[in-house]
């Protein structure tokens, strides 16, 4: 068996790791994305019916995800297949532009050092199929073709197309088109670089981006629907970044989170690591080739890092994973020179291995390899049917802090679709969409979750705020209102209450509520109310 051949066998089985997650159920994200998929293949106009502070590109990739697979697995099946993507996309870098060991080092980076099951709490299950999931492959992809050795008209569209389809995932995507552009500079169609032929390159990648994102804008301006994309996505998401900025200033914190990050997260240190040393060689040959070309990984984990600075300080884990593909090539670009005179100075390669490896796989608050032992022996478990899907779901939540215990999200699923017709509304009032989306009914308002309405969003426009839900919850009269007694309140009284102390709170809701509805039960996360 050849090197090559041992490289990929090792990255096939680096990629299996990620098939016990299957068993994973989806979260409240997920479930909000799937929910309001479904609403945009019912024919509703975006934000009409489901309304959500993502663009709709999310929308769309759940409806089809939904529309061919409508299971939790979808999910974890839709990650796997993002990340065995990247991982030959980064191949592909590394063969076209450096080397095919730098490829195969930064795909094996990506795939054991990415694992949600070793990274995150919980094997990773809010993080799986995100956004920064699919801005992930999205980005990597246009890498990749910018990196094509005979690079076409074609590639250029494909490059302007996947970044408007990433602009359309999260505005926050568009920082990725300076490692694209700094890529055809850099990695000229054919000969020598000119700047003339590379910027007549990006013109052309910024018209078909530009056409990539005016044509949907064109088609929501003919449903009606640019207020509230306006307000979902711009309005909403500056003053839930800002928030984020009260204690700390955005480039205190651009300096810092990477440090952070580095201290926790194993791809995030080696990447840095990576970092440092290209940047150091660039220093010293700054017109050199091969350094030129570390120039445009430098520059996607720039994009990276500003990407996460305007999504906000919140630190949530799932923004951070669009920065993962480009850690792992910078990991095995900078690093590489202490490996490849391994057979003349093997002492050197050995040492470096030790110290790495020491630091990346050490015991943590993330990256260590007893998480991922336990997260997957769990799963695994319930696989093969050695452990109920009952109790298996205990794993999750519970917290006290916790406003997804799908256990909870389950059982009212099962209920609202045994004691309600189909063509009855439910309603529930806090962070649980998968309860419309698994229970099979439709929210009697497009405001599916809670926290704009907590928080007033908007209230001085009609049809938003607490006057608004009002109104729609007045008009549906669903079958059942259920009210999240744990989502956005603190213990230390700080922030948005929790839903049903704020649907309480308010005389109109609690009025409407108590006139018609009567409390059928409780459990530990919910209240539920039954039309009299």
């Amino acid at each position: 068996m050849t090197v090559r051949s041992l490289s990929i066998a090792v990255l096939v089985v680096l990629w299996l790791l990620r098939v016990p997650s299957i068993a994973q159920p989806m979260a409240a994200d997920q479930s909000l994305y799937a929910y309001a998929g479904q609403q945009l293949i019912a024919g509703h106009a975006p934000y009409a019916a489901a309304w959500d502070q993502k663009p709709p590109g999310i929308h769309v990739v759940y409806a089809l995800l939904w529309s061919v697979w409508p299971h939790d697995s979808v999910v974890p099946i839709a990650d796997m297949a993002v990340a065995g993507l990247v991982a030959w996309l980064l191949v592909a870098i590394g063969r076209r532009r450096f080397t095919d060991s730098i490829g195969l080092g930064a795909a094996a980076a990506f795939l054991f050092f990415a694992n949600p099951s070793m990274v995150y709490r919980l094997s990773g299950v809010y993080v799986r199929a995100q956004c920064e999931t699919f801005i992930a492959l999205a980005v990597t992809l246009a890498i990749a073709l910018a990196a094509a050795e005979r690079r076409t008209g074609r590639h250029l569209i494909g490059i302007g197309v996947l970044l408007g389809a990433a602009f359309w995932l999260k505005y926050t995507a568009a920082p990725y088109a300076l490692p694209v552009a700094v890529a055809i500079l850099v990695w000229p169609r054919d000969g020598q670089p000119s700047w003339r032929a590379g910027l007549r390159e990006i013109a052309q990648v910024a018209g078909v981006g530009a056409l990539t994102v005016a044509v949907p804008i064109l088609a929501m301006a003919a449903a009606g629907a640019i207020p509230d994309l306006y307000l979902a996505t711009v309005t909403y998401n500056l003053a839930y970044s800002g928030e984020t900025f009260e204690r700390v200033s955005p480039l205190q914190y651009l300096f810092s989170f990477p440090i952070e990050r580095a201290a926790n997260d194993a791809l995030w240190m080696l990447g840095g690591l990576g970092a440092l040393g290209a940047a150091w060689r660039w220093l010293l040959a700054p017109r050199n080739a091969a350094a030129l070309c570390t120039l445009v990984i430098l520059s996607w984990v720039a994009a990276a890092c500003l990407a996460i600075l305007i999504i906000g300080a919140r630190d949530s884990p799932q923004y951070f994973v669009q920065a993962a593909p480009a850690l792992a090539m910078m990991a095995a670009v900078g690093l590489a020179p202490l490996f490849t005179q391994w057979r003349t100075r093997p002492l050197v390669s050995g040492v470096a291995l030790a110290v790495l490896g020491a630091m990346s796989l050490r015991q943590g608050e993330w990256g260590h390899i007893p998480k991922l032992v336990e997260n997957t022996t769990a799963e695994w478990s319930v696989l093969t049917g050695r452990t109920d899907r009952q109790t298996y779901l205990t794993r999750f939540g519970g917290r006290e802090l916790d406003k997804f215990v799908p256990l909870e999200v389950e059982n009212l699923s099962d209920e609202v679709r045994t004691t309600t017709q189909p063509d009855e509304t439910i309603y529930v009032f806090g962070y649980s969409p998968g309860v419309m989306l698994k229970g099979q009914r439709r929210s009697a308002s497009r405001f599916h979750w809670s926290r704009p309405i907590v928080m007033e969003f908007a209230s001085d426009i009609p049809g938003y705020g607490s006057a608004g839900l009002l109104a729609d919850l007045a008009r549906e009269r669903p079958s059942i209102v259920t009210l999240q007694k744990q989502d956005w309140g603190r213990p230390n009284g700080r922030g948005e209450p929790n839903s049903a102390a704020f649907f309480h709170g308010h005389a109109g809701l609690e009025t409407w509520l108590t006139s018609g509805y009567s409390l059928e039960h409780e459990t530990p996360l919910y209240e539920v109310w039954r039309r009299r």
